[in-house]
């Protein structure tokens, strides 16, 4: 790549001093740039000033830029773990929660057959009972389920707040304003849970 460049530069200042050398024995009062009496002072300032864009631009800007967007990265990464994690366990509390009703509802057959039409009174309490713990399970499972699911946008929230907050400051060289960059997050992460509720 770097010999490719240097042949493209060499190539470009042959050209450059061939033409500039025809046009000073032709006489032309043309561009001071074009005097090949000053071509070595201009090429020494050229690399000098291309040196030191080179040594700024190497040591200070993308140092910065890509220490940024590895932390950035790294924390977007932490919390779609965390993510997965919370819909790993959502995902076994649902199965354990399906498999508990059809145990439940295999125990209320069973009974029903057992208790017969004579004991219809008793099984009905039994199957009430059992509605009843079957209504309190889900609902502890739906629960917990909003729990983690607040928890994991809560955190996506945070995160979005302090991205939007190191990107702005990397762009535009001051904090951002935290209102309106809190405002505007907090309407983001409303229309995604609006749209994830509507699926």
């Amino acid at each position: 790549m770097r010999k490719s460049v240097y042949g493209a530069l060499a190539a470009g200042l042959a050209t450059f001093v061939a033409s500039a050398s025809v046009l000073a024995k032709e006489g032309s009062g043309g561009m001071p740039q074009l005097d090949y009496h000053s071509f070595a002072p201009q090429l020494v300032w050229l690399a000098i000033a291309f040196l030191a864009l080179y040594l700024v631009m190497s040591r200070l800007a993308v140092p910065a830029i890509s220490d940024t967007l590895e932390k950035r990265q790294a924390k977007i990464q932490g919390d779609l773990d965390a993510a997965e994690k919370a819909n790993e366990e959502a995902r076994s509390l649902i199965a354990e929660y399906q498999k508990r009703l059809a145990d439940t509802r295999e125990q209320a057959r069973k009974l029903m057959r057992e208790r017969g039409e004579a004991d219809s009174s008793a099984a009905a309490a039994r199957l009430q009972a059992l509605h009843d713990k079957l209504a309190a399970q889900i609902a502890e499972a739906e629960r917990r389920i909003a729990a983690q699911r607040d928890e994991v946008m809560e955190g996506l929230e945070h995160m979005a707040k302090d991205i939007g907050q190191e990107v702005y400051a990397k762009l535009a060289g001051q904090p951002a304003d935290q209102g309106a960059l809190a405002t505007k997050v907090t309407a983001a992460a409303s229309q995604g849970t609006g749209r994830g509720g509507g699926r």
